[in-house]
């Protein structure tokens, strides 16, 4: 089982990576990620693994290549129905469509995340958890770009 914990490692090097600027060590990880996710069929971190890759390509300004990688996660995030990889991939591809300048098409991704943030809100039952979430930098931004024009 230590590809479970391998490709969540990869994931999360690839993401330090990333913020950091070093998009070559971040893509790299994001390949070892992908490497074992693929030969273990573990859906919900090739879902991680492509969402990497799609936000190194945006981060590149290489759109065309991260369009691709994030529709492949989100196909595959849609499939298994995990709320944590739906959200993030479609607040990813929100990202997408405000640097291609289509606003209607990003604030879509931007309020199909905010439905499934708010799913996840609607479940928990401890009142701490939900203002926890509710106030986490990440979600908040979700809510701000998802807000009626």
């Amino acid at each position: 089982m230590k590809w479970r914990y391998s490709t969540h490692l990869f994931a999360s090097l690839g993401d330090l990576w990333l913020a950091r600027g070093d998009h070559a060590r971040a893509r790299d990880f994001a390949d070892q990620c992908l490497e074992i996710a693929t030969g273990t069929n573990s859906r919900k971190n090739l879902v991680k693994g492509w969402r990497l890759r799609g936000e190194i390509a945006l981060a590149r300004r290489e759109r065309d290549e991260g369009g691709a990688a994030l529709r492949q996660a989100l196909t595959i995030a849609q499939a298994i129905d995990n709320p944590t990889q739906l959200w993030k991939t479609h607040f990813a591809l929100g990202r997408l469509h405000s640097e291609t300048k289509k606003p209607e098409l990003a604030r879509q991704a931007y309020r199909a995340a905010r439905e499934v943030i708010d799913g996840i809100k609607a479940r928990l039952q401890n009142p701490g958890l939900r203002a926890s979430l509710e106030s986490a930098p990440l979600i908040r931004q979700v809510y701000d770009l998802s807000a009626p024009s």
